[in-house]
């Protein structure tokens, strides 16, 4: 059996719960917090609570979403358990090539970028799910640097047959196109322990990158145009894009959980992260801050109907309250101040922030 889990097996089930919870198991079982049947925290006031549809059913609506450090301590959860899928996964991937980057100004390879992109709507209707990520495999002092796009996608329970039926469309069309090199790796696993185990390893130490990221939906990957713009502005750093929702999150409803509800919407995560370095003087520090801010602005502006995933979010994330919970922001700040009204609990960018002020030294004041 298995549960809806984080991909990368770093990742602690309190913030994975407490954010909302985005698996490679949710094209078919939905988020994290959509699977949570009941829960135990410590509350402000010191108490053990279980909190569940019938008991506490609106703490247990704001835990699963509402962010963490806001509504007590997690103790313990229960989520449903499901058969171990089988996975039919494919990775593709394709290159710009030295002519494409200088001469052609990657003109072809951010089209199809985009295009493939456009695709997700039509490859989740056939069940596909999946990884990828844009990045720079070259330097070049006479053009722009060659660029690589690759793709782990996958189908669980279905059959390689059913994986590659639905992918040929795209790889004809990526075939044809001579400005770059495509090549592609099909492969079965019958475990899904396996296919977590083989292609998402945890980092052995952690890295100094400033992460931004915006949630994506239809309106935003169908304007090709705006998609290859935004692209072409994370050249110099690797872009990634979660694939994960389909209609197991899609299809559940957006009032169930304190969840952000674009989620319901989201076809792609695009996030990306700034290295940030150390030992480096405030000019550099500042450089760095101001370039987080203007590619967090340019994947927001792409979809500014949508939001951002909490768990995975610029520290400094415009209108933070309507991007990370949208309108759920009023019912959980009503809640906040009802089990909470003293402010154990609080964090700069958590539901009740605006109550507090952060002063000199560290010390919070009432606002």
């Amino acid at each position: 059996m298995t549960i809806v889990g984080a991909a990368d097996p770093s990742v602690g089930l309190g913030g994975f719960l407490t954010g909302g919870g985005h698996s490679p198991l949710g094209s078919l079982h939905g988020m994290a917090v959509d699977n949570v049947l009941q829960l135990s925290l410590v509350t402000p006031n010191g108490d053990i609570i279980t909190a569940s549809p019938c008991r506490n059913p609106d703490i247990f609506w704001a835990v699963r979403g509402g962010g963490g450090a806001t509504f007590g301590v997690l103790v313990n959860a229960t989520l449903r358990a499901y058969p171990v899928p089988t996975i039919a996964l494919a990775r593709f991937e394709f290159n710009s090539s030295h002519d494409e980057a200088t001469s052609n100004s990657n003109n072809a390879f951010y089209a199809a970028a985009a295009s493939v992109i456009a695709d997700m709507p039509a490859l989740y209707s056939e069940g596909l799910a999946g990884y990828f990520s844009l990045m720079p495999i070259s330097t070049s002092n006479d053009g722009l640097p060659q660029m690589n796009f690759a793709f782990l996608i996958y189908l669980l329970n279905g059959s390689l047959g059913q994986l590659q039926g639905a992918l040929d469309p795209i790889m004809s069309r990526l075939n044809a196109t001579p400005e770059f090199t495509t090549s592609i790796t099909t492969q079965y696993v019958p475990n899904y322990l396996g296919f977590q185990s083989s292609f998402f390893v945890a980092d052995k130490v952690g890295n100094n990158r400033l992460t931004v990221s915006r949630l994506w939906g239809e309106q935003a990957v169908a304007n090709k145009s705006g998609v290859e713009q935004t692209l072409r502005k994370f050249s110099s750093q690797m872009l990634q894009g979660t694939c994960v929702s389909g209609e197991g999150v899609q299809k559940k409803s957006s009032d169930d959980s304190a969840l952000n509800p674009a989620w319901r919407r989201t076809v792609v995560e695009m996030m990306s992260g700034i290295p940030y370095p150390l030992g480096a003087n405030a000019s550099k520090r500042d450089n760095t801050m101001t370039q987080a801010d203007m590619l967090s602005t340019a994947l927001s502006e792409q979809a500014p109907d949508m939001g951002t995933y909490s768990n995975e979010a610029w520290i400094h994330q415009a209108d933070f309250r309507k991007a990370f919970w949208g309108e759920h922001y009023a019912r959980l700040l009503a809640i906040k101040r009802r089990i909470d009204p003293k402010g154990v609990f609080w964090c700069q960018w958590c539901v009740g922030a605006e109550d507090w002020v952060l002063g000199d030294g560290g010390a919070l004041c009432k606002a």
